[in-house]
C-alpha cells in the first residue's frame, strides 16, 4: 500500500491499538516480551534479550495493517489480530508475510552463494478476540490444506513426508474465553479488557466506544502508565472513527461466497447439470466446483 493510500484510510481502533501497543509504542518492545515470555514460559527482561522490530512498511498482509513482528533469540515471531471470524488461511497468508522478511533479509548474491543462510526461525501467533464461539486455543497448520491431506481417505494414502509445513497458534484472548496467557501478560489482558469494553460502548450506544474503553481501562489501573502517556497522535489514532464499512463489504462478499458454494452443493446434489455448466450457472471457478463434487462424492461413500 503506498503512503498516500494508507494516510487516506480510517484505522480500525483495535487493530491500531494492538500494533501500537506491541509493535511501536515507547513501550513496544517491554510489553511484546511480556507476551513472549507469556507465550514461551520464560522470564527475559529487557536488555537480557535483543529485540528487533522488523515489521514491513507500507506492505498489507492479510489486507488489514494489524501485525507485528520482532526478531528475538534468533526467531521472527509474527503477532497477528482478528477482529472478526478467524481466516482459516492464515498458515498461507503467515509464509507469504514470511517470505517477504526473509527476501529482505537477503540479496539474490546471498541465496545463489554456497555459503548456507541462516534464517531467523518462524513463529505465528493470532490473537482472536471477535465475537463467534472460538476455542480457547487452537492449531492451524499449512499442511492442512495441501491436495493429498484433505483426499486422504486413510493414513496410508498421505504422503510418506511433507517439504514444507508451517504451524500458527491461535489464542481466543475474548474475556469469556479465559485463557490462562491473560493472567501472565498484562498488556494482553489490557488489549483485551479495551476491545471488549469499545464492544459494549458501542452497543450501548455510546458516541465514542474507544473513548468509554480507554475510561473502564483507566478506571481499573489496568496498564496505566501505557494509557497515560499515549501521545496525541497516538490518541487521534485510537480515537479515529471505526470504518465499519469496509468490514461490512468483506462480511457481504463472505456471504455472497457462501451462498454461492450451498447453490453448487445443491446442483450437485440434485445432478443438476455438469460441473462446467454448474460453474456458469453460480459463477464459481471450475476447479472449485470439482473439488465440492469430489468432496460430496466422498461423504457419500463414507456413508453408505
Amino acid at each position: 500500500m503506498a503512503p498516500t493510500e494508507a494516510t487516506n484510510q480510517k484505522h480500525d481502533y483495535k487493530s491500531s491499538l494492538f500494533v501500537n501497543m506491541f509493535g511501536r509504542n515507547v513501550n513496544a518492545k517491554e510489553h511484546f516480551l511480556s507476551l513472549y515470555n507469556a507465550i514461551h514460559n520464560t522470564n527475559f527482561k529487557i536488555g537480557e534479550v535483543e529485540i528487533k522490530p522488523v515489521m514491513l512498511e507500507n506492505v498489507v498482509y492479510n489486507n488489514i495493517e494489524n501485525d507485528v513482528s520482532m526478531e528475538i533469540n534468533d526467531s521472527i515471531v509474527v503477532l497477528a489480530e482478528h477482529q472478526s471470524t478467524i481466516n482459516n488461511n492464515m498458515p498461507f497468508r503467515c509464509l507469504e508475510y514470511l517470505v517477504a522478511h526473509y527476501n529482505r533479509f537477503f540479496t539474490d548474491n546471498d541465496k545463489y552463494n554456497t555459503k548456507e543462510i541462516k534464517l531467523p526461525r518462524p513463529e505465528c501467533y493470532v490473537f482472536y478476540n471477535g465475537e463467534d464461539a472460538y476455542p480457547q486455543e487452537k492449531i492451524m497448520r499449512l499442511s492442512d490444506a495441501f491436495k493429498e491431506i484433505k483426499q486422504a481417505t486413510n493414513l496410508k494414502d498421505l504422503p510418506e513426508s511433507l517439504s514444507l509445513d508451517l504451524t500458527v497458534k491461535i489464542y481466543n484472548i475474548n474475556k469469556n474465553a479465559n485463557h490462562p496467557i491473560l493472567q501472565k501478560c498484562e498488556p494482553l489482558l489490557a488489549y483485551s479488557n479495551f476491545t471488549e469494553y469499545a464492544r459494549i460502548g458501542k452497543q450501548n450506544g455510546e458516541k465514542n466506544p474507544p473513548k468509554y474503553a480507554l475510561d473502564k481501562c483507566r478506571q481499573e489501573a489496568l496498564l496505566t502508565e501505557y494509557f497515560n502517556n499515549l501521545s496525541k497522535e497516538e490518541q487521534s489514532m485510537i480515537f479515529g472513527e471505526w470504518d465499519q464499512e469496509k468490514f461490512i463489504q468483506v462480511q457481504k462478499q463472505i456471504a455472497v461466497e457462501d451462498n454461492k458454494i450451498a447453490n453448487a452443493k445443491n446442483l450437485i446434489h440434485m445432478n443438476l447439470g455438469s460441473p462446467e455448466q454448474i460453474s456458469q450457472a453460480v459463477s464459481l471457478p471450475l476447479e472449485q466446483v470439482l473439488a465440492l463434487k469430489d468432496e460430496i462424492e466422498k461423504s457419500s461413500t463414507v456413508l453408505v
